[in-house]
């Protein structure tokens, strides 16, 4: 196959690097930091960012050149898919469960939520017009500026940084982080090579030279700068997750930068994943089914706020690990069984993949639903050995 024709009018690495870092910062990178944050501390923090970034950057080195990318999603187009449509599923359930409370926890003036939603709404119209037109990067890097913007305003804020102080002081220190890393690392080197939009900025960056320097300063410097300042809000969410009054943000104008931010990234990656997704063979077919996705996503997350809690965790945050769980367990099994171990046995049969993460989930679910973390360990050990030793096909 010959490289793919260009689509855009840029090939910058700056700019693909911003859409690079806006398209991955979802509601893992906006919300994730803030549970392991209060669970276990910067220890948590840093379990999740260093696997992150590197494992993003990494695609745009071990990709070597366009065809190679476009060869990936023409062989693995099925779970590119889905990919895109279980994330595009968990935004619409995280942001309708998020927005019950942000507001009141952020405490903005009813005159200030109505600029927000109103600087939102045009954000998204112009943004979605300029995403068709191929203008994707230059729009990321205009969200980026305004995201770096608010990550400034927030280190002059004494009320987030008292909330993030508390938060600290109330974390017991164990070795949950270290029993957390495997599944970070299973997670966040695997699930980057199932994004749509990786691929599409590989495709666009057309030198090995590009696509490095793309992807290592959009996940290194601009997604960095992301994840960090989900740290600054963190303390503030958390602390009225765990049901604590919150004092509001001394300044209405830093708390409606906070939500702009968080709406504007979260319309970004919700659009480019849309746009890139019905360049997919069958995507057309299959537009019922995700829209039954959609709508099931739609009505867990309208009912969040009531769901029963449960060892310690709101009904909210249960669903918000369980969607966790794709790709910490399924989408990067995928990656192991489906593509690397089929690359070292292509004459093989695969048959275990789901019999691997059918196995695998308890013990998921006893570290991150019943907060005994050791658990998790074992999961990856043996999903890990189970891709080994799987039965392989002789050959003829």
């Amino acid at each position: 196959m010959s490289d793919p024709a260009p689509s855009t009018s840029t090939r910058s690495p700056i700019l693909w690097g911003a859409y690079l870092a806006c398209s991955w910062t979802w509601c893992i990178g906006l919300f994730l930091p803030v549970l392991l944050l209060r669970d276990m501390g910067w220890p948590g923090f840093w379990i999740f960012a260093i696997p992150n970034v590197i494992g993003a950057a990494a695609m745009g080195w071990i990709i070597k050149t366009r065809s190679g990318s476009a060869h990936f999603v023409e062989n693995h187009a099925r779970a590119i898919w889905w990919f895109s449509a279980v994330t595009l599923a968990f935004h619409l359930y995280w942001i309708l469960w998020l927005t019950s409370f942000i507001p009141a926890v952020l405490g903005i003036p009813a005159s200030y939520l109505a600029g927000c939603l109103g600087f939102v709404g045009l954000f998204a119209l112009i943004s979605n017009r300029t995403i068709r037109l191929g203008k994707a990067p230059q729009t990321a890097f205009v969200l980026l500026v305004l995201s770096l913007c608010v990550l400034i305003g927030t280190t002059f804020s004494a009320d987030l940084q008292e909330a993030n102080v508390f938060l600290q002081g109330s974390v017991q220190h164990s070795a949950a982080p270290l029993w957390m890393l495997p599944v970070m690392l299973f997670g966040f080197l695997l699930c980057p090579y199932l994004d749509i939009t990786f691929h599409y900025a590989r495709q666009q960056l057309d030198s090995t030279q590009k696509s490095r320097l793309g992807f290592t300063l959009g996940f290194v410097g601009f997604f960095s700068f992301m994840i960090l300042l989900t740290t600054r809000y963190a303390g503030k969410l958390a602390g009225a997750m765990n049901g604590m009054e919150c004092s509001p943000i001394i300044s209405p104008w830093l708390a409606s930068g906070i939500l702009i931010h968080i709406l504007c990234q979260w319309f970004f990656t919700v659009s480019v994943h849309l746009d890139r997704m019905r360049t997919l063979p069958g995507a057309e077919s299959k537009k019922t089914r995700l829209a039954v996705l959609l709508i099931g996503a739609a009505i867990i997350g309208v009912l969040a706020p009531g769901l029963p809690a449960y060892r310690g965790l709101l009904g909210g945050e249960i669903g918000y690990r369980l969607f966790m769980t794709a790709y910490g367990l399924i989408f990067p099994a995928y990656m192991l069984y489906r593509v690397i171990a089929r690359r070292k046995n292509p004459t093989g049969r695969q048959p275990t993949m789901w019999i691997a993460i059918a196995l695998t989930a308890p013990f998921l679910w006893m570290g991150f639903i019943e907060r005994q973390p050791v658990w998790l360990l074992p999961g990856m050990a043996l999903i890990l050995c189970i891709a080994i030793i799987h039965p392989k096909k002789p050959s003829s």
